[in-house]
């Protein structure tokens, strides 16, 4: 590669526009090094502020210090500000389970945000290349991954890019002899207990030697499969307007808004609800047997990533995310409340006003002082509001008909121990205004849409 076609790469592909501020991640080896040289190369044709950021994972020990004492030294030379940042990705594997490659990975990226953000950085370039997208596509394709996972990495990915990803390695060592430029060798790269490094070492020889050029196959592949899925993401958009339900653990569907979509689509569709609720990847395997039972309509659960789980019925779709415990929110009384499960508006009750029961309640406003907004504990009982014995809050939810997996989604107005209302259910008997008493109206924002949502009251049928 040229450093005309690395300008060109920049600021066709890559979306680069003169004037702009460009942080180069550079690790210190041959790839990334290539990347900073080129930069350095157009940067005043290009009118650009290039930056450079080096993180240090704390994983190589005296090597890894070197590394960064090398990107120092380059850095200085080349009259480029430098940003070095130590993370403990050992550390961070404990804490948050997986593997070590995982945390450094999320540990990298979360300090190249930060400190794109705190230089104004508009764009974050990583030195990835053709090799690298090879093994990626690989790497997917053999850990289950649907036809997007084949998209693999794009030249442009947010505020990241990756101008070198149509060079070879080859290539890149090439330009670096050329400006007699050297650069550091990460001993861990031949580590085969590393997947990557396996299909690097292992995997993309024999296939070079089965299939010359395997490498640039697998990165058409990857091209074809973007484009492809770029029409998806068309074709996908107005569907995603239809209306949804955010619950306080994943999101909900109506499933006749999914039943006649053709598989394609409605795969896509399911992905990418999840993602919107903050739900891990998912393997094809697992769409396909969630795709299976939106078309079949009976009731199914099925496992997803993460501890994951997806309740399908002849009604709705659910995807809800492990169950976390959610803290108590004080009310406050009058005024505003911002809780997981929306806000909870307090006013003075006008004569005669009752509430619905359901999105909102008239109570005494010495029982509002004081209460709490949260969720349903284990064991939880109440006194129905025109009734005079208690019963079990999961009974009373189960009689009205309020399915599973929306039932941590409809919030509890706890004083004490005892629950005064339930969103989306019932009063209690003690929200009962006795004369000359004050009174207040408790309002849960979110109320009228669970409870349009649930009557499928907001949304023509199919």
């Amino acid at each position: 590669m040229t450093s005309d076609e690395f300008a060109l790469r920049l600021t066709g592909e890559c979306a680069v526009s003169p004037g702009e501020h460009v942080l180069a991640a550079v690790s210190g080896g041959a790839d990334s090094v290539a990347l900073l040289c080129f930069l350095c190369e157009v940067k005043e044709q290009l009118d650009l502020t290039v930056s450079c950021v080096h993180v240090e994972h704390g994983i190589r020990g005296e090597a890894s210090l070197r590394d960064m004492r090398f990107v120092g030294a380059l850095c200085e030379r080349k009259g480029i500000a430098l940003h070095t940042v130590e993370v403990d990705a050992p550390s961070a594997a404990r804490l948050r389970g997986g593997g070590l490659e995982e945390a450094a990975r999320a540990l990298r990226r979360e300090a190249l945000l930060r400190v794109a953000d705190q230089t104004g950085a508009q764009h974050i370039a990583l030195a990835h290349h053709a090799m690298d997208q090879a093994e990626t596509v690989l790497l997917h394709a053999a850990r289950g991954s649907d036809v997007r996972g084949l998209c693999a990495m794009r030249w442009r990915n947010g505020r990241f890019i990756r101008p070198l990803l149509n060079c070879m390695p080859g290539e890149l060592r090439e330009a670096l002899a050329s400006w007699n430029q050297d650069f550091c060798e990460d001993a861990t790269n031949g580590d085969v207990r590393f997947a990557r490094n396996r299909i690097r070492l292992q995997v993309i020889p024999a296939l070079e030697a089965a299939y010359p050029g395997a490498v640039s196959a697998l990165c058409r592949l990857a091209a074809a499969a973007q484009r492809d899925e770029e029409h998806f993401e068309r074709a996908i958009a107005p569907l995603l307007r239809s209306e949804s339900l955010r619950l306080v653990d994943g999101m909900a569907l109506w499933r006749r808004t999914l039943f006649d979509l053709d598989e394609a689509l409605l795969s896509r569709v399911l992905v990418r609800r999840m993602e919107e609720a903050g739900f891990g990847a998912q393997d094809a395997r697992t769409v396909s047997r969630l795709v299976r039972a939106v078309y079949e309509g009976k009731n199914a659960g099925i496992n997803l990533a993460d501890g994951a789980y997806a309740h399908v019925s002849a009604r709705f779709v659910c995807l809800n995310r492990p169950r976390e415990r959610l803290p108590d929110t004080p009310l406050q009384v009058p005024g505003g409340t911002d809780t997981p499960f929306g806000t909870f508006w307090v006013r003075e009750a006008k004569p005669g006003e009752t509430g619905d029961g359901r999105t909102a309640q008239v109570m005494p406003e010495a029982l509002a002082h004081g209460a709490v907004v949260t969720q349903r504990r284990p064991g939880d009982v109440m006194t129905p509001f025109g009734r005079k014995s208690p019963a079990p809050l999961k009974k009373l939810l189960i009689d009205a008909g309020i399915e599973r997996p929306f039932r941590a989604s409809l919030p509890v107005l706890r004083q004490g121990d005892a629950i005064l209302f339930v969103g989306g259910l019932r009063p209690s008997e003690s929200c009962r205004v006795r004369q000359g008493e004050r009174a207040v109206l408790v309002q849960w924002s979110e109320g009228q849409k669970m409870r349009n949502f649930l009557s499928g009251g907001s949304e023509n049928g199919r």
